[in-house]
């Protein structure tokens, strides 16, 4: 005969065992849920964080890049005034005493020089002159020594060019060439200071400080 003084007391330990295990299976579910949130959290964390560097990096990146392109177009900028200040210079300074090298000078300065700049410097004026006096001592062989304008050949050498960091477009240059009169055969060598501005790729202001017979 079952006695059931056992029976309940085997119900109550069942069900405490039961009570037990629910309790453990809910300890276990909570745990493994905030692992997953924790882990979710760091992922979060770390996919924000190598972001942020990538954004760092990149933006890093374009003002290096920004900051290239603009040294670089500036550093182009002054090397091409510099090409074209320095064939200026040769061309202004070299003077070959035939009309058409005479002819062929002044267009070439017209060309390199704003037309303010042409007017101011009288290159067409010299160029007739020069012409007109060429043709008279062709003819008679003798030097006009009244006129300003004197018949003398003339040699590019070299050429120093400092740009003004204060002054954009504007060169302090020193200008080395020769000069050899119609009725000698050895020249000398002149040196030439000028202050001269760039505006637009052209030659804009001329400005002689100081000319000299050089060593």
């Amino acid at each position: 005969m079952i006695n059931k003084k056992n029976v309940s007391l085997f119900v109550l330990i069942a069900t405490g065992v039961f009570i037990v295990l629910v309790l453990i299976g809910i300890f276990a579910v909570g745990k493994i849920n905030k692992q997953v949130a924790t882990n979710k959290a760091s992922q979060s964390q770390s996919i924000s964080i190598s972001k942020e560097r990538h954004d760092t990096q990149k933006s890093s990146s374009q003002n290096n890049s920004s900051g290239s392109k603009s040294n670089s177009e500036e550093s182009n900028k002054h090397k091409s005034e510099k090409e074209l200040l320095t064939q200026f210079l040769e061309d202004f300074s070299t003077v070959k005493l035939d009309n058409d090298s005479i002819d062929n000078r002044a267009k070439l300065l017209k060309e390199s020089m704003t037309e303010a700049a042409y007017q101011a410097n009288y290159i067409v004026q010299d160029s007739n002159e020069l012409k007109s006096l060429l043709s008279k001592y062709e003819k008679t062989k003798q030097i006009d020594t009244s006129n300003s304008t004197q018949l003398v050949a003339r040699k590019y050498l070299e050429s120093n060019l400092y740009l003004n960091a204060n002054v954009s477009g504007q060169y302090y240059v020193e200008l080395y060439y020769s000069e050899t009169p119609i009725y000698e055969s050895k020249g000398y060598k002149i040196v030439a200071k000028y202050e001269i501005t760039i505006v637009d790729n052209k030659i804009n202001t001329l400005e002689l400080i100081s000319k000299a017979q050089s060593k």
